[in-house]
């Protein structure tokens, strides 16, 4: 089923690379990333670094810890590691010591946030350049003074002296995605009169004056990276060519590497999520590395092994910077050093991480329940375990016993492993999705877990010790007067192409399943309205990914009718009411997408056996993915200690 290995190994991705001296082992690099983990005052604890230890020791090259704030007035969240004074030191060193320890490179991001700050976090005003509120806090800033923004280039200067004392072979300045440093570069946002501002020279000093700074205090050979944003993707903002003039000033001012994203968060385009092909942003960066000539990596969207070989290997990039991918999969690199792509967990788009990050919480993946690396022990006695239903909690589920010992039976009564996940591909940008399927399906092929249709509850005592429940969800309907005038598909029936529609078409719920089968629906040229009895549109999807799909639901002209029912439908005509009013709306099909109820009915049976078991995934109660492979690791182990 899964193709051979492929020899991998001599692609340049995985030679290495001199940056001011500097060896990294290859051209990997994870950048810093919002974690959230918990620590009491200074102390850190061993999430943090378990967390850089498993990507070091996965075969990343150079890994860059942070953000950590230089001044308190620059602090983004209560979780968050500084570097702007002493006392941060011992968590410092055992952050680059657990890098190194696993065998990468370790280096610091140094950041302060300006208007980006939050007072219920720092307990002071944020402040900015310019007395300009930013769309993604919404608190007015203070303006700096000449005296304070001296202080701040001071801290940064500060902040990299404690880096390289921590034992980090690198700093790297944040100059992207909206923070300080972009506030000061950004004709938007920046509007001093002053020697920090006015013209395009004026508004570079204050990144001029840090790099000058950090050179004094570090040595102008120490290796100093430059997170840049290759277009801000804002009105008002940098454009590329803008960008391009500041790469040529950064190269003039010492810095030895740009790490080249894009956009602020202020940005209205979308710029994360899968809407956004993979390597969009490889051209941008490409741009800068043949004008500037400085060693150039390339971030976002870029998690499929090929790209970035193709990237590096066709001169377009000295390195690939990825987060997801390796949050994903921390054994990334040297899987794909080994051509073993398949046995890769490849990042799905789902942006969870980015929802948590936003929203202040501790990181999360929705596809790698253990981001500080799994440490499954062998079982203390291995049980025959039939787990019921192929979807993404079996699978999990059936994969994490295998590879502990345990003889497993995975049964699946259709044809195609996967579960509600396999519709859930098939709207537009959802592929993706796809990578779990194939992973989990790869996994069990591996580790040789048989793989069944159905099974005897007569005899399944005989057979087995325990059983999993993870039969997942079936779909709702519901009874609207004078629907049996039309023809009615439930949204799993359109997904999987079994409905024979007729135009046009109304969606009744607009949750996640509701809107992205409007999209689908749309991409096959139908004329779709929703009509939603909540409030509020798409109550169950995360922040990142919500107000793209929205925006291109508008865009496309699809009507979202909230707070509404339809109470008839006669003549090919549905009644649309809500509090304020009464619509007609011309109506050839209705789907249903009102969401789903768990599969029962199989515990009276497991239960009659006399059997153990544990009821995980869509079976306990319909949710999320990143519910069902939680749930799938858990009953593979801390359910099975408790009777191995």
């Amino acid at each position: 089923m899964f193709s051979e290995k492929t020899d991998m190994a001599t692609a340049k991705l995985f030679t290495p690379i001199q940056i001011s001296g500097l060896t990294v082992k290859n051209r990997i690099i994870m950048p810093a990333m919002i974690l959230n983990y918990p620590f009491e005052r200074y102390d850190i604890g061993d999430d943090w670094t378990r967390f850089y230890y498993q990507r070091a020791v996965g075969g990343t090259g150079l890994i860059i810890a942070g953000a950590c704030h230089v001044d308190p007035a620059g602090r983004m969240d209560a979780h968050q590691v500084g570097a702007d004074r002493d006392e941060w030191m011992p968590a410092l060193e055992k952050i680059a010591r657990a890098i190194k320890d696993g065998g990468a490179v370790p280096a610091l991001q140094l950041n302060h946030a300006g208007r980006y700050s939050k007072k219920k976090i720092t307990g002071m005003e944020p402040v900015a350049p310019t007395a300009i509120p930013s769309r993604y806090t919404k608190e007015v800033p203070r303006e700096l003074t000449e005296m304070e923004i001296e202080a701040v280039i001071e801290s940064f200067a500060a902040a990299a002296l404690r880096a390289r004392r921590a034992g980090f072979e690198a700093v790297e300045l944040l100059g992207a995605t909206g923070y300080l440093i972009s506030q000061f570069l950004s004709p938007l946002t920046n509007q001093r009169n002053d020697r920090f501002g006015g013209s395009e020279e004026g508004r570079c000093t204050f990144v001029k004056e840090i790099i000058a700074a950090v050179k004094a205090s570090v040595g102008s050979d120490f290796p100093l990276i430059f997170r840049q944003s290759s277009t801000d993707n804002i009105p008002g903002g940098m454009n590329a060519d803008d960008q391009l003039k500041l790469s040529t000033c950064l190269k003039a001012w010492g810095v030895h590497l740009l790490n080249v994203t894009a956009g602020w968060h202020d940005a209205p385009v979308h710029q994360i999520g899968p809407s956004v092909d993979q390597g969009h942003y490889i051209p941008y960066a490409t741009r800068i590395r043949q004008e500037v000539g400085l060693p150039v990596s390339c971030a976002m969207r870029i998690t499929e092994p090929d790209i970035a070989r193709q990237a590096i290997d066709e001169d377009r990039l000295d390195m690939v910077t990825m987060a997801r991918a390796l949050i994903a999969d921390p054994e990334w690199p040297n899987k794909a050093r080994a051509g073993n792509d398949a046995a890769i967990r490849k990042c799905i788009c789902c942006c969870n991480c980015f929802d948590q990050a936003f929203a202040k919480k501790q990181i999360e993946c929705s596809i790698n329940p253990v981001l500080g690396g799994e440490t499954l022990g062998p079982a203390k006695t291995v049980r025959r375990v039939l787990v019921m239903g192929g979807g993404p909690a079996g699978m999990e589920a059936a994969r994490i016993l295998a590879r502990r010992g345990h003889r497993v039976t995975l049964v699946e009564k259709t044809k195609q492993l996967g579960g509600r996940l396999v519709i859930g591909s098939k709207p537009p940008h959802k592929a993706e999705v796809n990578n779990l399927i194939r992973y989990l399906a790869y996994e069990l092929e591996t580790l040789a877990v048989p793989i069944v249709n159905t099974i005897d509850f007569d005899t399944i005592a005989e057979q087995f010790d325990g059983v999993i429940l993870a039969a997942g969800a079936k779909e709702k309907t519901l009874s609207i007067p004078g629907m049996e005038t039309v023809p009615v598909y439930l949204s799993t029936e359109v997904l999987d192409d079994r409905a024979e529609l007729k135009d046009p078409v109304i969606i009744v719920g607009a949750g996640l399943v509701g809107c992205e089968t409007a999209e689908y629906l749309h991409s096959k040229n139908f004329n779709v309205s929703i009509v939603e009895l909540q409030a509020k549109s798409l109550p169950d999807m995360g922040a990142s990914l919500r107000w793209p799909l929205l925006q291109r639901l508008k865009k496309a002209g699809i009507d979202i009718y909230t707070g509404s029912t339809i109470s008839d439908i006669a003549d090919g005509m549905a009644i649309v009411s809500s509090r304020e009013k009464r619509s007609s709306l011309p109506v050839g099909s209705l789907v249903l997408a009102v969401g789903f109820a768990a599969e029962n009915g199989l515990e009276a049976a497991i239960e009659k056996a006399g059997l153990p078991y544990c009821v995980i995934g869509d079976q306990k109660a319909p949710r999320r993915i990143k519910d069902a492979i939680r749930e799938g690791h858990l009953a593979a182990t801390a359910w099975m200690a408790e009777w191995e």
